[in-house]
């Protein structure tokens, strides 16, 4: 893929980002946000895919919407639960880290499992380094369903990871 056609795919990814967070527009944010986004996606572009991009497929677009409203449906109870701890006087928290050994081999999925354990509250990645993933929860009941691999399993299943299907 050349330059040119990965310049223009980061400029509109950004320039849709824009348009999201500057809601309501008038014609001098769209051109602010497509100069910025052009300028961006040029300099980022050479040096976030030197070798080409990623690209991530229809069904890997439909599969992380799809992730997206079932993460929302599980960040409420867990921040509930949060809510419930830090409202104890008596905190009962029991932090831990744990690492976990994912069998998911494409990195959007990867990247996609970290940042679902980031969002969902009561626990954080900490590092993410091949297949291996370190978590900081508060509990290890907030680490249930990645230690049970639900979570893994939805990822597999909506992006089509081959490795983890098996």
């Amino acid at each position: 893929m050349s330059t040119v056609h990965r310049w223009v795919q980061l400029s509109t990814a950004l320039f849709v980002f824009w348009l999201v967070l500057s809601m309501p527009l008038d014609f001098s944010d769209l051109l602010w946000g497509l100069a910025a986004a052009v300028a961006v996606g040029g300099l980022a572009s050479g040096f976030l895919w030197p070798e080409g991009s990623p690209g991530i497929g229809a069904r890997s677009l439909a599969g992380l919407v799809f992730h997206t409203f079932d993460l929302i449906r599980q960040i409420v109870p867990a921040a509930l639960q949060v809510a419930r701890v830090v409202l104890d006087p008596a905190l009962p928290i029991q932090p831990k880290i744990i690492v976990h050994r994912t069998s998911l081999d494409s990195d959007l999925a990867r990247v996609t499992l970290a940042n679902s354990i980031t969002l969902t509250p009561g626990t954080h990645c900490v590092d993410l380094e091949d297949g291996r993933i370190t978590v900081h929860c508060l509990s290890s009941a907030f680490a249930e369903p990645l230690i049970e691999g639900k979570i893994e399993k939805r990822i597999s299943r909506l992006l089509g990871d081959s490795e983890s299907d098996e």
